[in-house]
């Protein structure tokens, strides 16, 4: 899938999804394009986790197992995780969204003004290991020109 088919095909559930919630959508869609290589990660594609969301002992839905890379002192290691799994798009979207609510380390994420402080929000949060994270996220969203995604936000 292309990004653009990728975009096409969730935008809806993104812009939906954070209606009422104080974030982003184009913040929402980069995390999704680049957590899923443009919707095409097996994650993605057949478990409908769009944000490498992983199954804690709190997750009470199905799980699979599925190596990922994460940064160990800034070295990148694959390991194997347990991830949520998702009927659909709109179910990842809207958990993403409860699982950074419902964590207070998360509380100025939902501050923020612009969706690039809400990027450096989350990652001054620790949401991923890359240290390159931030940067990647707003590279996406500069370069697809997401940012007409928050002007449909109502």
């Amino acid at each position: 899938m292309t990004r653009s088919e990728f975009i096409h095909k969730i935008e809806d559930a993104v812009v939906l999804s954070t209606e009422g919630t104080g974030l982003f959508p184009s913040v929402v869609m980069a995390q999704a394009i680049l957590e899923t290589g443009d919707g095409n990660s097996t994650l993605a594609d057949k478990y409908h986790n769009y944000f490498g969301i992983k199954a804690d002992p709190m997750w009470k839905g199905e799980t699979v197992y599925l190596f990922t890379t994460e940064y160990i002192n800034e070295i990148p290691r694959r390991i194997r995780e347990p991830f949520r799994v998702y009927d659909n798009a709109l179910d990842s979207i809207r958990d993403r969204n409860l699982f950074l609510k419902q964590n207070p380390r998360y509380k100025d994420v939902f501050k923020a003004e612009t969706a690039e402080d809400q990027i450096e929000e989350l990652a001054k949060a620790g949401y991923a290991t890359d240290p390159e994270y931030a940067a990647k996220l707003k590279s996406i969203i500069n370069g697809s020109s997401l940012k007409y995604l928050d002007l449909k936000k109502k």
